[in-house]
């Protein structure tokens, strides 16, 4: 036969329960006050005319349209504003200018057999200097984004694009 607790175990039992919804009803309080100081923080931070005021400054400093907003695939940093899709290659693209990405030493000539981007030595220049790229990467990780040709146009094909 099953022999029944002690008294004294059951109350230290039921003073367990209690002890801890106690803590509970605290931790409660104080989460609706940590709500409260949130919520006044947000207030003093939220700015409504914010998303007017950057789209200002993107017509401002990028005027013009584009056919897609580029970004690293890597990091997501946003790096081309104003580009033109390349007509033959789906996911290639033509840019003036570019941010956050930088030149490396690093010389590109298309291949004679396989038509591919291929490097060359620098001292190896080709004389028809129309087929010889630099390396573009993206200044925070690192990450090839594309090549910039002899005229300075910049051709990205290693992006993500948006709208």
């Amino acid at each position: 036969m099953d022999e029944l607790p002690a008294a004294s175990s059951v109350q230290g039992h039921n003073d367990r329960r209690n002890s801890t919804s106690s803590q509970e009803e605290s931790t409660g309080s104080e989460l609706s006050d940590s709500m409260e100081v949130t919520n006044e923080a947000c207030k003093e931070t939220y700015d409504e005319n914010a998303d007017h005021q950057d789209s200002a400054w993107m017509y401002k400093h990028h005027p013009g349209a584009t056919d897609a907003v580029l970004s690293c695939p890597a990091c997501f940093t946003q790096i081309c504003f104003v580009c033109q899709a390349h007509a033959r290659f789906a996911g290639q693209f033509r840019a003036l200018s570019v941010m956050h990405c930088e030149l490396t030493e690093d010389v590109f000539a298309f291949g004679k057999k396989s038509g591919l981007l291929e490097p060359i030595d620098n001292s190896a220049m080709q004389p028809n200097g129309k087929n010889v790229f630099r390396a573009v990467v993206c200044s925070e990780c690192g990450t090839k984004v594309g090549v910039m040709d002899q005229e300075n146009v910049y051709h990205l094909f290693h992006v993500l694009t948006g709208s």
